[in-house]
């Protein structure tokens, strides 16, 4: 475990990883409403690469990060006015599109092959933006009754596009991620719960599992293409869950919850075991480095990172070298410690 101290003037919020052919290890942050921080960190040197142009009342929800064609990387944060768009090496504001309340963003494919960033509106509805210009693509599709609250999109086994959204009504509800389509029936986590942090991960037998966190029985698991369940909830008490995680562990689907409580929680995704004990943290980021280990990053109250290595996957590959940071785009301000 390695640690980031006063990574932000208040509460910090892991939003994406990303892992660029250099071998460094990039982590964006969102720090509390008012402190107008928005980060980027190189994990491997501890050094705080880039500081967006962010104003003092920014409140972010979530963000997503979209490579494209030309070497660009877009950011894109999502929040009660829409979507905020960043250039995420050098920290441009790319400007905000006005829109519904947006609480949840994510990126997926469009019929033409474009990345689109697609964010679950406040409205019930889905909205499409082109990642690289901005611009919409299409009409929104109507997906809830009530609030959309979460979004995530995954691949199926016979390599359909998939997203998937959960919200206000209790459902969860599949998309083909190109065509607007619904796959299958809706899924029900609860008749008088919401769907909240919508995840998915590949199994080793090949399936992709999908799960959400309702307020009332826990985390709901299902074959993303069946929409079979994949046992009884599993039970996490009635902690509100701020953000949700899974990302494959040592030939085992980990989910990773960080709670109301400020405590994060880590199980066997199809078991219920628990794999570590409770550790601080009000939000929780995981992923896959290229060389198949797993790595989280907690947020605290205190702005400060934590930074765990989970792990090796199944599907594990020669690990790449560290290397240092090749450039800072702000002075070194932060230092890490094991």
């Amino acid at each position: 475990m390695r640690r980031i101290a006063n990574a932000h003037r208040s509460y910090a919020h892991p939003l994406a990883w990303w892992f660029p052919d250099d071998g460094r290890e990039l982590l964006f942050t969102a720090g509390h409403e008012g402190d107008g921080e928005l980060r980027c960190w190189d994990t491997v040197s501890g050094l705080r690469v880039v500081d967006f142009e962010a104003d003092e009342w920014l409140l972010v929800h979530n963000g997503a990060l979209a490579p494209l064609p030309d070497g660009r990387l877009i950011l894109a944060t999502s929040d009660p006015d829409g979507l905020h768009r960043w250039d995420a090496h050098t920290g441009q504001s790319l400007g905000r599109i006005e829109s519904t309340t947006i609480w949840h963003v994510t990126t997926a494919p469009s019929a033409s092959g474009r990345l689109l960033f697609v964010g679950a509106g406040i409205d019930g509805h889905l909205h499409r933006w082109d990642a690289a210009t901005g611009e919409p693509e299409g009409s929104s599709w109507k997906c809830h009754s009530g609030y959309a609250l979460t979004v995530t999109s995954l691949t199926l086994p016979d390599g359909t596009p998939l997203v998937a959204t959960g919200g206000e009504d209790g459902t969860v509800r599949r998309w083909h991620a190109e065509t607007g389509k619904p796959v299958g029936e809706p899924l029900t986590v609860s008749p008088d719960g919401r769907a909240f942090n919508l995840a998915s991960c590949q199994l080793p037998d090949g399936r992709v599992l999908l799960l959400a966190r309702d307020e009332v029985q826990g985390i709901h698991r299902w074959n993303a293409a069946t929409g079979e369940p994949i046992g009884p909830p599993l039970r996490m008490g009635k902690l509100f869950p701020h953000t949700t995680a899974v990302v494959p562990v040592a030939g085992a689907p980990r989910v990773i919850v960080a709670s109301e409580d400020e405590t994060v929680h880590q199980w066997n995704a199809l078991t219920g075991e628990q794999l570590a004990p409770p550790h601080p943290g009000g939000a929780a980021a995981a992923a896959l480095r290229p060389d198949g280990t797993a790595v989280l990053a907690t947020g605290s109250h205190d702005g400060a990172l934590r930074l765990d290595e989970l792990g090796t996957d199944w599907k594990s590959r020669t690990p790449l070298p560290s290397l240092p940071a090749q450039s800072e785009a702000v002075p070194p301000r932060r230092t890490i410690t094991d």
